[in-house]
């Protein structure tokens, strides 16, 4: 029982000093640009993993990428009514996982 506790000990330091001793993997959060037409245009870099979506006081109140799911190597398209103000946010694969963006005014 002493030795399988003592192992196990040793085993959880080891994982620990090397989670902690490594550098984390740091995403690049998308980038939003108004369009025109209500259109905000999240910009991903290639080899990320990301799904973004909008929340806005104006209807439609929440919108999401109509190809929802994660995306990579291409925009995500958000639309809006023109000329509302949108609280973009968006969730991925790598830390930080979840990323609570700028409010950006959707293009007119």
């Amino acid at each position: 029982m002493r030795k399988a506790l003592r192992a196990t000990t040793v085993a959880t330091a080891l994982i620990a000093v090397g989670t902690f001793g490594a550098g984390l993997a740091s995403a690049t959060p998308p980038v939003a640009t108004p369009e025109p037409g209500g259109v905000i245009r999240m910009d991903t870099v290639p080899g990320e993993w990301w799904n973004c979506g909008g929340w806005s006081l104006q209807a439609p109140f929440v919108g999401s990428d109509p190809a929802s799911g994660l995306a990579e190597g291409r925009p995500l398209y958000l639309h809006f009514a023109p000329g509302s103000d949108v609280w973009v946010f968006c969730t991925g694969t790598s830390f930080p996982f979840n990323y609570w963006g700028p409010i950006v005014k959707a293009g007119a």
